[in-house]
């Protein structure tokens, strides 16, 4: 008897419980999950039957191998003597309906050593190259050439020969069904080669990339279904509701909910895929103030686990899952096939941009005294359910203040300008001239639109600058002297001659949820952006400027901050776009749900099949990736 039919023995009562659990709707490509009886069909019809062992699922409390978990076990590499036969690969392709693709690098184009050097196809990658789609279009390219290695940017010179596979996955499945995740799934485990998700590549630390590794790509499942009145198990009334794929970017899922007269809570980034790592670290939002976090209205998910198995989370099915996929990262404990998601009532915004300066008639301190009025009123600005996003630039002792907008969900302008008023009374009084382009917006679509929506290079892509985040709590402006001290840093860090950007957001537990999401969230009223700024062209980015640039991201400009908001007191980051070398990333990024989630981890992945960076899971593990001057993912992936 073969192997497929010795597991349709064993595992046909599993799957038949699996199966029931799905009473939560399903899009077309979720209905036929992989089963030990598809499964034998499928490696009859594509005669691959002698690579059979390569593809099933296995048991959900099957233990993990022992040998692939012992320190200094590498996941299989390209030459070494485990990887698999090109006829393997082959086999792969074919089960996967020609959905397998291997991969070249974006810019290899540009280098002769290539032999697919183009100069035309050249041009185009370099006009692109700082545009989202076209990164996300391609099934490795990643945002952010850091993490990936930098060993193929787009290059004028042919001649240059740095254009190797790098942290690029060697193969990538071009997923359209559940069926192609399951099997890429569990070709990974059963080969024991690095896996790696991509949807589109929008990541701050580089989680969708990975040296030798195979990639599940979901760029093209961005299905979107709208419910009027959909009863999920769990909660006891029904509401409107959105399923998405997770290919579905925010700006489509914003399409969709003002279409059905909706509104629903997304980021301000139009390009990055919603029910990825967007919800999956928790997610905030311009509607923060008013519903706090995008994970806080997850009602259920489908979700393919690291034995194959494809099955719903929801509060009762998996409830452990369901936990810690809200909030608690991505790329750990599955591969998320679909998000339902509560909406919210459409509602009025008001917008307002402006900016503030310095000039001939108004002083940097009367420019800081201006600014004070601001931050000093972030508390009755967050009760007001508000938002903003800033950025601060000094030049030469110049500075700029420019808001880009303050959001007002479920406002007038009228409300909005008494809320207003004190700030903006201050700054005439202090003779700093301003002029509010203040607009009322009957609901959320036209008002992220007109601001974030109609500049995608906010999303720019290519980026080299050392970035991460750090959020401030209630209590460092409830408390005067704490309050001294927080703003004694903003200033002293903008007069250092660096960029500052940031928001006045609350998200706080407005519904009343348990999740992962990071405690410091929950307390914040300041979320900052900050950066290390690398003054040289990125074709000359050494690992010697890379790395000072890391240490004094973290040592001049993060330490600062963290003093006056340590981990301890109500302070942390926001995991998707913090700093990936960050010494203290389990407290700083989960805020005090590490060890409830490494438990939950081991769980359901005790074999480690999905491993991401700052990941949870991931200390367990060590990227050999030589000195890169930063954490990136192009070397082996080794147990510690």
């Amino acid at each position: 008897m073969s192997l497929i039919k010795i597991l349709g023995v064993l595992l046909t009562f599993n799957f038949s419980v699996q199966a029931t659990r799905h009473s939560h709707p399903l899009f077309a490509w979720e209905t036929t999950p992989l089963d030990p009886i598809n499964l034998a069909r499928l490696v009859q019809d594509t005669n691959t039957s002698q690579y059979e062992h390569l593809f099933p699922c296995t048991g959900q409390k099957t233990p993990a191998t022992p040998n692939r978990l012992s320190p200094g076990t590498c996941k299989v590499f390209p030459g070494d003597n485990d990887w698999p036969s090109p006829e393997a690969w082959d086999a792969f392709g074919k089960v996967l309906g020609g959905a397998l693709i291997k991969t070249v690098p974006a810019a290899a184009v540009c280098y002769a050593n290539t032999g697919l050097y183009d100069a035309q196809r050249c041009s185009q990658v370099q006009a692109n190259f700082s545009n989202p789609y076209f990164h996300e279009d391609d099934p490795t390219s990643n945002f952010f050439p850091n993490f990936q290695g930098r060993t193929c940017l787009p290059t004028s010179d042919p001649r240059s020969s740095n254009c190797t596979h790098g942290a690029f996955p060697v193969y990538a499945v071009n997923a359209t069904n559940v069926q192609q995740i399951q099997l890429a799934i569990n070709f990974a485990r059963n080969t024991n080669i690095r896996l790696v998700i991509k949807n589109t590549g929008h990541c701050y630390l580089g989680k969708s990339t990975g040296a030798g590794a195979l990639s599940i790509w979901t760029h093209h499942l961005n299905d979107i279904r709208y419910f009027d009145d959909l009863k999920v198990d769990g909660f006891e009334q029904g509401g409107k509701a959105l399923k998405i794929a997770p290919g579905a970017t925010v700006r489509q899922v914003y399409e969709a909910a003002d279409r059905n007269g909706v509104s629903v809570l997304g980021g301000i980034c139009e390009s990055v895929g919603y029910a990825g790592g967007y919800v999956a670290g928790g997610g905030h939002t311009p509607l923060s103030g008013l519903y706090g976090m995008a994970a806080d209205h997850v009602l259920a998910l489908q979700l393919v686990t690291a034995e194959g198995q494809f099955t719903t989370v929801s509060p009762k099915h998996n409830p452990d899952l369901y936990w810690a996929l809200r909030g608690g990262g991505a790329g750990t404990f599955g591969v998320v096939t679909s998000v339902i998601i509560r909406a919210q009532p459409k509602l009025p915004v008001v917008t307002s941009t402006f900016s503030i300066s310095t000039s001939d008639t108004v002083s940097a301190e009367t420019f800081w005294k201006g600014m004070r009025g601001y931050f000093e009123l972030f508390i009755p600005f967050t009760d007001a359910g508000t938002y903003s996003w800033w950025v601060l630039v000094n030049t030469n002792g110049n500075y700029v203040f420019s808001m880009s907008p303050f959001f007002a969900p479920n406002h007038t302008i009228e409300s909005f300008n008494k809320l207003v008023k004190p700030w903006f009374d201050q700054l005439t009084e202090l003779g700093i001239p301003f002029t509010p382009n203040t607009t009322q917006h009957d609901a959320y679509l036209p008002a992220w639109a007109s601001t974030w929506g109609e500049d995608v290079m906010l999303n720019a892509a290519g980026g080299m600058n050392i970035a991460g985040n750090w959020l401030l709590p209630r209590r460092n402006w409830e408390n005067r002297t704490k309050f001294e001290e927080t703003f004694a840093v903003i200033k002293r860090h903008s007069e250092s001659g660096r960029i500052l950007m940031g928001y006045h957001q609350a998200p706080r537990n407005r519904a009343n949820v348990d999740n992962a999401v990071n405690n410091a969230w929950r307390e914040a009223v300041c979320f900052l952006i900050l950066a290390a700024v690398i003054d040289a062209e990125p074709l000359a980015f050494t690992p010697g400027l890379i790395g000072a640039a890391s240490r004094e991201f973290r040592d001049e400009i993060l330490a600062p901050f963290r003093a006056v908001a340590p981990e301890s007191d109500g302070g942390g980051a926001y995991l998707n776009e913090a700093h990936v070398d960050d010494p203290n990333w389990r407290e700083a990024f989960y805020g005090g749900h590490y060890e409830r989630l490494s438990s939950i981890k081991q769980k359901w992945d005790p074999g480690h099949v999905f491993y991401a960076t700052t990941a949870v899971g991931s200390e367990r593990w060590e990227v050999r990736d030589g000195d890169q001057g930063i954490q990136t993912q192009n070397g082996r992936l080794c147990r510690t």
